[in-house]
């Protein structure tokens, strides 16, 4: 009968001088399919050679029985099938993996502290996929192939002067461009393009589920030599993220538009995350919590409280710590006795605290979308998925706006009873705010609030201001230099005014015959038809009509699901995204089952309150606090003022 008690309760030695661990000593067999022996034995970490096993740990696959010191001990399936294929034929191995971590509370909490030198003190890391099937001469050719797409790649950066140690991110676009052509110069069936078999194992490498599981981001993070693993197959950390890159350029040459699969991206989008921390960790570069947990977020682990926890073995002080006086904070300890409320409040707090500034806001979502209840009104909810595309694009155009005034004198901070105190200072106070742009009104509100802007200011024309109000609604920028607007100016082709010239021009001929789009299509009746032609400037807007659509289609992509508003002193800016689903409609079942995940209803926040101080240099007494609102002339409701803190 298996045991019913964890012999691994004690992870670690923590009165011995040095670390010591408890590791599992894998017996050899020649007998593929003999029973798993293990023999635990405590051995100091700096001094012992041992491999750590990294896995799936929220495999359901059930769980196998194996004998640990000659009793029958339960471990995952995913666990058990990576120490069959690692076990040796004649001499013993020593591993460590999370079999050996305790299930209770207590056992949990013991682990955290040391998980930092059990992970970096192992000789290599071996990240198991899986077993990797019944094809294993295709898994092996598999592997074969993303080896030679490694060294394509790496070689095409070096042509073009990118290093291994180089973010892809800081290439241009030329070196991008550079790369590209030296990887598409081959034939069409090179890489045996044609076999589409072995194309599946590759995305189903790229695709396997170790990539969503929230462990596997400390795991190689913290490894010296981490090693992909599947089935007998195996190749390094570098070489797999070179291969990865490399992928998507040579499936763009094969395979056309073809889209990849959404395991695959996602897998290639959390490896590249992955790889971003662990090249940080190499160049001894900081390693913030708050990234890595919007990192963890998109594993989606059943325990959101991991997103926080998983992250915590391999994050270091914020590198802002030298830009102000408050100094490092200490990191938040791992407790599976506390709520996740407590460790998304704990978490928040250290972010803010730690870099003296609200970038846990970066990019979220209106708080009325959050899952998880009780959550103050600053905290995020890092238990969903972290918003992407133009949805989870921030704000950043008041950037240089309020860069321009003086240092604040008073620190961010919280209070014991987790109420966030910062210093605001009244930029501008706003006068008009719209509804809310969605697919039914999208046009026609765009008309209604062209139609509804004051006189030109006395350091524009109206063109000026016209071409700021357009720009503002797809760029949000009012093409002129930051004091004029809420965004530096972007470059757009020429014609987009002549498309929004057309558009207004459309929407105002619809405004003055009274009818619907469908009304002046097909058969138009004599009636309307008429009216059409009697009224004069009906007919001067008709030339310009018929150019609307490259207008049209970028307030669809950048003004779906906010709001357009201007200032007193006429500047002109957009909220931030209000609602998501208009933005992306598939969201909405994204939010259906974060909640049934969670238990919970979408929910706003509790009562707790962001208290804001004002500015020694903000001559309006009134203005104390964030939430100065008044109902705004467009609908809904509006901020009284804008605030940079």
């Amino acid at each position: 009968m298996a045991s019913s008690e964890n012999p691994f309760s004690r992870l670690v030695n923590q009165n011995s001088p040095t670390a010591v661990a408890r590791l599992a000593v894998l017996e050899p067999s020649a007998d593929p399919d003999s029973p798993i022996r293990l023999t635990l034995a405590d051995a100091p970490l700096a001094s012992t050679s041992y491999e750590c096993i990294s896995y799936d740990r929220e495999d359901e696959s059930g769980t196998v029985t194996v004998l640990v010191d000659d009793a029958e001990q339960e471990i995952p399936v995913a666990l058990a099938d990576a120490l069959r294929i690692f076990r040796r034929r004649e001499q013993p191995r020593k591993v460590w993996a999370d079999l050996l971590v305790g299930r209770t509370v207590a056992e949990r909490n013991a682990q955290g502290p040391v998980m930092r030198q059990i992970l970096s003190h192992a000789d290599k890391t071996l990240c198991w996929l899986g077993p990797g099937g019944e094809k294993a001469e295709l898994t092996s050719l598999a592997f074969d192939t993303l080896r030679e797409m490694a060294n394509r790649y790496l070689q095409a950066c070096l042509h073009v002067g990118l290093s291994q140690d180089t973010s892809i991110a800081r290439a241009t676009l030329q070196q991008i461009d550079d790369i590209r052509t030296r990887l598409h110069d081959c034939p069409y069936d090179d890489l045996h393009s044609f076999n589409f078999e072995l194309w599946k194992v590759i995305d189903g490498i790229l695709g396997a589920k170790y990539w969503v599981s929230v462990h596997s981001i400390p795991d190689i993070v913290s490894a010296k030599l981490p090693i992909i693993v599947l089935g007998r197959s195996n190749m390094r950390w570098p070489n797999y993220i070179a291969a990865g890159r490399c992928y998507q350029f040579m499936r763009a040459k094969f395979f056309g538009a073809v889209p990849l699969l959404p395991s695959v991206q996602k897998g290639c989008d959390i490896a590249n995350q992955i790889e971003i921390a662990e090249r940080r960790k190499r160049l001894r570069q900081s390693i913030e919590l708050f990234p890595m947990i919007q990192t963890a977020r998109d594993c989606g682990a059943k325990d959101p409280r991991e997103h926080v926890f998983a992250m915590l073995k391999i994050a270091t002080p914020s590198a802002r710590i030298e830009f102000h006086d408050q100094g490092p904070q200490p990191l938040p300890t791992i407790d599976y006795s506390k709520t996740a409320q407590q460790v998304f409040t704990e978490a928040a707090r250290y972010t803010i605290l730690e870099r003296q500034d609200l970038l846990v806001w970066f990019g979220e979502c209106p708080p009325c979308q959050r899952v998880l209840k009780g959550l103050p009104s600053w905290v995020p909810d890092f238990g969903t998925t972290s918003p992407k595309g133009r949805v989870g694009s921030p704000n950043g155009g008041l950037r240089q706006w309020w860069e321009a005034l003086k240092p604040r004198i008073k620190p961010i901070t919280v209070s014991d009873d987790n109420a966030l105190r910062v210093q605001a200072h009244g930029l501008a106070r706003v006068a008009h705010v719209s509804p809310v742009f969605d697919a039914g009104n999208l046009t026609r509100l765009c008309y209604t609030e062209f139609a509804k802007l004051p006189e030109p200011e006395s350091w524009e024309t109206a063109e000026q201001r016209n071409e700021r109000f357009w720009r503002t609604l797809v760029t949000n920028s009012g093409g002129f230099e930051a004091q004029h607007s809420f965004a530096d100016p972007s470059p757009l082709k020429a014609d987009v005014g002549l498309s929004f010239r057309s558009l207004m021009a459309q929407e105002r001929i619809l405004a003055l015959l009274d009818c619907t789009p469908a009304e002046l299509r097909g058969n138009m009746s004599p009636e309307l038809r008429a009216r059409l032609q009697a009224n004069p400037e009906v007919q001067s807007l008709v030339p310009l009509t018929g150019k609307d659509k490259p207008y049209e289609n970028l307030l669809r992509r950048y003004a779906l699901g906010r709001r357009f508003f201007r200032t007193e002193d006429g500047r002109f800016g957009m909220t931030a995204t209000e609602d998501v689903v208009a933005v992306d409609g598939d969201l909405s079942q994204e939010r259906k089952r974060q909640q049934q995940r969670s238990g919970g209803s979408s929910s706003t926040t509790n009562s707790e309150t962001t208290t804001a101080e004002p500015s020694s240099n903000d001559s309006n007494p009134s203005a104390t606090t964030t939430d100065d609102t008044q109902p705004g002339d467009g609908g809904g409701r509006c901020p009284g003022r804008i605030w940079a803190v």
